[in-house]
């Protein structure tokens, strides 16, 4: 039965699970995504100052709310021969629509992982939900996220300017592209 609430659940494709927080997750996630100070460059945040700060942000986002369909969660990208932690994909419930971010860490970068993941969430939520469509955004300048969203479906609709603060790039706030694409 389709619904408005995303209820979270693992997905696979041919090379990842995107699924809940297992221990362990935030070793990889740590050093590879959180921690860096490079993958963090386009991210709103700091990167994380140790391994618990991710656990505790793992164990919220990817663990207790998926026990809840009214909170925002998030899938762990794993490996699916090795179930070692990738990335992330974080949901954002809107309305009729839904807002998604996504991380990989600099390991995983340039081998299409990403776009395979949001392939499958695109599919996930065309299946499994009646909502209408999915947005997001990311730096002007970053090109990788770019190209990430428009080879995974994406439409970019304008540049929101004066959108966001990345603090790795500096205090003033940055144009950002705008994405969306259409799921039911």
């Amino acid at each position: 039965m389709k619904t408005r609430k995303v209820l979270a659940s693992p997905i696979k494709t041919d090379r990842l699970n995107l699924r809940k927080f297992q221990t362990g997750d935030e070793n990889s996630l740590f050093t590879e995504y959180f921690g860096d100070w490079e993958s963090s460059k386009y991210l709103q945040r700091m990167p994380h100052k140790n391994i618990s700060q991710t656990k505790n942000m793992l164990e919220n986002w990817c663990g207790a709310n998926w026990e809840n369909p009214d909170q925002d969660f998030a899938w762990i990208v794993s490996d699916r021969k090795t179930n070692v932690a990738l990335g992330i994909v974080l949901f954002f419930n809107k309305g009729n629509g839904g807002e998604i971010h996504f991380g990989l860490g600099k390991k995983s970068q340039g081998q299409g992982f990403m776009q395979e993941s949001l392939k499958a969430v695109i599919t996930y939520l065309k299946n499994n939900s009646t909502l209408e469509r999915i947005e997001t955004f990311c730096d002007a300048e970053h090109s990788r996220s770019n190209n990430t969203l428009i080879k995974s479906g994406f439409t970019q609709t304008g540049i929101l300017k004066n959108w966001a603060r990345f603090p790795l790039i500096g205090e003033n706030t940055r144009d950002c592209l705008h994405y969306y694409i259409e799921i039911n």
